[in-house]
C-alpha cells in the first residue's frame, strides 16, 4: 500500500533530477511534519537558510498546488514519504551488511 501510494502521491518529484527530487521530498516531509507550516519551521527542520526554504516550499505548491492542504493528501505522502525512508533505510542495511 505505501508504494502504491508513494508511486501516485510523489509522482511530480519523478520528473525531476534525483538530487531535486531527493531534496523537495526532505522538504514536502518535514512541510507536513512542522505545525505552523512556516518557512521558518522548515528550514529549521532541514538545518537551511529560511529563504532557501521558501524557494523550495514555492516549488512544491507549484508541484502539487492545492494537495498540499487537503488533508487526505497530506495523509497519503506522509505515508508515501515514510515507507520511501524505511525503504532507503532497508537497502542501505542491506547493502552494508554484503560488504
Amino acid at each position: 500500500m505505501g508504494e502504491l501510494l508513494a508511486e501516485q502521491s510523489l509522482a511530480p518529484l519523478r520528473a525531476l533530477p534525483e538530487g531535486k527530487a531527493e531534496r523537495l521530498a526532505d522538504t514536502l516531509d518535514a512541510l507536513l511534519m512542522s505545525a505552523g507550516r512556516t518557512a521558518p519551521e522548515v528550514a529549521s527542520a532541514l538545518g537551511i537558510h529560511p529563504q532557501t526554504a521558501r524557494n523550495r516550499l514555492r516549488r512544491l505548491n507549484d508541484l502539487f498546488g492545492k494537495g498540499l492542504s487537503d488533508p487526505m493528501f497530506r495523509l497519503d505522502a506522509l505515508i508515501a514519504l515514510r515507507t520511501r525512508a524505511l525503504r532507503a533505510r532497508d537497502q542501505s542495511s542491506t547493502s552494508g551488511s554484503l560488504s
